[in-house]
């Protein structure tokens, strides 16, 4: 089975001279369909910037990043930005939904930016929400939403254009238990049931169960890489 994600020797730094900080020491990371991987790690360790390597949205400087067998780290303007937004869906702490938008317009966005109607997007948001059981919903604010439902509202802008890869910089961190563990069960339904990778960057040691493996990392590099007692076989 191809790997969804595949980087090698992955470096990457920040500043010149001698304000130069290497961020990223030589990193290998794998992640296989069906997969949800933590990558956990005290703050400034280089989380955030390994996943944003990973999806293209920085560039590496020594290394090999491949997504679905393609090598993004060769990619360059408009093919990265289209392979991106076609392959890789993002779901932040923060929920970035528009205040004037109801919940389907909101998750029907990535469609609009694409270049679909703004009322095919609507009517296809509408049925992501119903499938992830916010149906009734659909026509409300994010103002009237509860931050689960908005999280989730969140989480169906992010698959609405179906990618293979899921990256989620600390989804639960604004939640409470009972919606942060919603939130991940709902990840990890998706992640089973469409063999998407899914990379979850977390401090939110509540939701470790639901990992396939958690790779921990501390300056720049990664230090632990293993399956949890989930999948451990």
């Amino acid at each position: 089975m191809q790997p969804i994600v595949d980087a090698r020797g992955v470096t990457k730094s920040f500043g010149r001279g001698e304000t130069r900080t290497t961020v990223l020491h030589g990193i290998d990371f794998t992640v296989m369909p069906g997969e949800i991987t933590f990558i956990i790690g005290p703050s400034g360790c280089g989380k955030t910037t390994l996943v944003s390597v990973l999806a293209g949205m920085l560039k590496a400087e020594e290394g090999e990043v491949s997504l679905f067998g393609e090598r993004i780290d060769r990619m360059r303007g408009g093919r990265l930005t289209r392979f991106r937004g076609r392959s890789v869906g993002f779901i932040f702490q923060q929920f970035n939904l528009i205040p004037a938008l109801d919940a389907a317009e909101n998750a029907g966005v990535p469609l609009v930016v694409a270049g679909e109607r703004p009322s095919v997007a609507r009517r296809k948001g509408v049925a992501l929400l119903e499938k992830l059981g916010l149906g009734k919903q659909a026509g409300k604010l994010p103002s009237q939403l509860s931050g689960g439902q908005q999280q989730r509202v969140a989480i169906a802008r992010a698959l609405i254009h179906q990618p293979g890869l899921l990256i989620c910089d600390e989804p639960t961190a604004s939640l409470d238990a009972k919606s942060g563990q919603a939130v991940m069960e709902l990840l990890r339904e998706l992640a089973a049931s469409d063999n998407r990778a899914v990379i979850v960057v977390t401090h939110d040691d509540r939701i470790y169960p639901f990992a396939d493996r958690i790779v921990e990392m501390s300056d720049g590099r990664i230090v632990d890489d293993r399956r949890t007692a989930r999948t451990a076989p």
